[in-house]
Parts: structure tokens; sequence; C-alpha cells
């Protein structure tokens, strides 16, 4: 087995491990964009079974942007051959996304409706576990865009409950950095198929994901410390909002319990998007 395969392998299993993502008996939607990283994980769910003492099921759905058909048979063809579950919901979300009706980002838009799209066919296939291929770039690329266009310190999480925990989001590739994925995936010889959205290199997360590849060429211990420093926060050493503004929670509870006893404070939470590309 090639070091590369190894090294990729452990790295998903201590994801599933450390951030406990999948238990016996679970039935999982893995959402497949037709990228290399959602088939590297539908590949690697299935081939772990092989290798571990727990069951759980796996059920491959394709939400087809509706751009062209192409992706979605090449796909399919790929499910029957390989043997997998699946389902392939075929819309227009692409479409509308680019039209006049939208007056949105159309990723944002695109976004939002496959994700409805996805949440509804894990209800109706009773899955309450969705597994989404982003890998650890893609956490710290969200890090940043948030940081520099959403004001705030967040990115996606490896494993987050939705509507009172009935269904899960994880992320097993949370450790895996894009390269290693994208390695193991061309030696895999999996069926990736070309993104047909107008918009596809032309957004922000490309913007951040070159200005960071520049970093992590110069020196290679930058990618490691900035994920580390994502759940190494002193918030000792950093300011307070500005009035009128609301913080981070944890953040205005230390600040306003350090005074005469504890006092009350409102939690922000705001839900993120588990289809971003």
């Amino acid at each position: 087995m090639a070091s590369i395969e190894r090294e990729v392998r452990r790295l998903v299993g201590k994801a599933v491990s450390h951030y406990d993502l999948i238990h016996d008996d679970d039935r999982i939607v893995v959402g497949v964009s037709g990228g290399k990283d959602s088939l590297l994980l539908l590949w690697l769910l299935r081939e772990r079974l092989e290798r571990i003492p727990i069951r759980y099921e796996l059920i491959a759905v394709y939400v087809d942007p509706g751009f062209d058909q192409t992706g979605s048979e090449r796909l399919e063809a790929f499910f029957l051959k390989e043997g997998f579950a699946y389902r392939v919901i075929r819309t227009d979300h692409g479409i509308r996304a680019h039209s006049s009706e939208n007056r949105e980002n159309p990723c944002f838009l695109c976004s939002r409706l496959r994700r409805t799209a996805l949440f509804r066919q894990a209800r109706d296939l009773d899955c309450r576990k969705i597994a989404l291929g982003h890998n650890q770039d893609d956490l710290i690329e969200t890090f940043f865009i948030n940081i520099c266009y959403g004001g705030q310190t967040a990115t996606m999480v490896p494993k987050q409950l939705f509507f009172g925990g009935d269904i899960s989001v994880i992320r097993p590739l949370a450790l895996v950095p894009a390269a290693k994925a994208e390695r193991f995936c061309q030696r895999l010889g999996l069926p990736v198929v070309a993104n047909a959205c107008p918009s596809a290199g032309r957004n922000k997360r490309q913007e951040m994901r070159t200005l960071l590849e520049t970093l992590f060429k110069n020196n290679p211990k930058v990618r490691g410390n900035i994920f580390h420093a994502m759940s190494h926060v002193n918030l000792e050493y950093l300011p307070p909002p500005l009035d009128g503004e609301r913080g981070h929670p944890t953040l205005m509870h230390s600040l306003r319990t350090s005074q005469d006893g504890p006092k009350t404070y409102e939690s922000d939470h705001s839900e993120e998007n588990p289809l971003s590309d």
C-alpha cells in the first residue's frame, strides 16, 4: 500500500474517531458533487467497512444542477458499476441561480437549493447523517473567507447538528489536505466530473485558495498552524466587540462574568451551508 493511501486512511480514521462521526447501524447519505473529494469520501467510507467492527449503510446522492446531463450520466454509471446504492436528483438549481430571477449571488442560491434537496432526500431515506467531502483546505479557506468578507471568526465544522439533532452533517475528510485527497483520487482512477457551472473558479473561495497556496509554499508549517489555531483561541488576547455589536458568546460571557458575579448573555449561532463548495 502506497504511503499516500495509508496517510489518507489514517487521517479519515482519526477524524471519525476524534469527532465521533459514525456509529454502528448508521444510515448515511453521502453528498456526491462529482468532484474528487466527494467521490473519494464515498469510496473510503465503503472501503473502511472491510477493516472495522461496526456496520453502517451508505447511499450516494447527487443533486444535478441542470447544466447538462453528462455529469449525472457518468456518475450514475459509476454507482451502478461499483454497486453503490444511490439517488440522482435532477434539478434546474444552477440555471435558476444564474437567471434574471435571482438577485442574489448565484453560488449562494444554488448552494441553498442543493442543501434543501439533500436534507429532504436524507429525510425521505430515513438517514440521520449526511457526509460531505470538505477537506482540511476547505475548512481553512472558509475560516479566512468569514474573517475577510463576513467579519466573523467561523468555519465549517467536522460535525454539526441540524433540526434539533435529527440530522447531523459530518465531514470525515476534515483532517485530509486537498493535495493528498487529489493524489489518492488519481491513484484510484475515480470518475471526476468537470464542473460545468459558469461561475466555477470565479469566486471568493478561489481568491482565498490562491493566497493560501502562496503561504503554504513559503512555509509548509503554516497549514497545520492555521488548522491548530482554529481550535486554540486565546480569548484574553482578542478585543471585545464594539458597542452594539454581538460577539462570540464565550467571549461575552467571560467579559460579563468577570465583573460582580455571573450575568446572562445571548448566544449568536448562525447556520452554515453544508453544501458550499
